[in-house]
């Protein structure tokens, strides 16, 4: 979000300064006010948070896409049905995939992919891209099984870009209510 001053000339006021692309809103006391999301700058298609709640900017996050802004401890994969596919059909981006995840999992808090499309999507995915012929939609479900009972990830189907920014919201404020309570004690 960009705020642009349309008052006097010579005068603007000075916003706190949390992240590329994220400030504080006129008329609210503090940038604490906000969930102050942080986006990997290598995230190709972000997705859109509303703004009245939350601020969002860009930059690099260690492992995954999302995170609280100051966390590096934990942090949310999004995938695109196009993403998800090519990231477990290919050998070269499973085994990235799975080294992600291995990075991600000494954090000892859970592993969340979460996707913006159905489960039911996978059936209707092109197949005919991948030249060998053995990428199905069963090898994919079976890829689905592998992160979760295997590796221990928790893959979460959402259906759309909008639930999906919803879902990932949610897991953070989540998260930051979890760092404010060990704060207290």
């Amino acid at each position: 979000m960009i705020l642009k001053y349309t008052g006097k000339k010579n005068y603007a006021p000075k916003l706190p300064a949390v992240l590329s692309g994220a400030g504080a809103t006129l008329g609210k006391p503090s940038i604490e006010d906000y969930l102050v999301v942080r986006i990997d700058s290598r995230e190709q298609n972000p997705l859109e948070f509303p703004d009245d709640y939350c601020k969002a900017g860009r930059g690099t996050v260690d492992v995954f896409d999302y995170c609280l802004e100051g966390d590096t401890d934990w942090a949310v994969e999004r995938k695109s049905r196009e993403d998800f596919i090519q990231a477990v059909a290919l050998s070269s981006s499973w085994r990235r995939e799975l080294a992600k995840i291995a990075k991600a999992q000494s954090w000892l808090l859970p592993v969340v992919y979460v996707c913006e499309f159905h489960y039911k999507d996978i059936g209707t995915y092109d197949y005919a891209r991948f030249a060998s012929g053995r990428v199905t939609p069963q090898y994919i479900r079976r890829r689905v099984a592998e992160l979760i009972y295997d590796h221990g990830v928790e893959v979460a189907f959402m259906g759309d870009r909008e639930t999906a920014a919803y879902f990932i919201l949610t897991l953070l404020k989540r998260r930051k209510e979890s760092l404010k309570q060990r704060g207290a004690r």
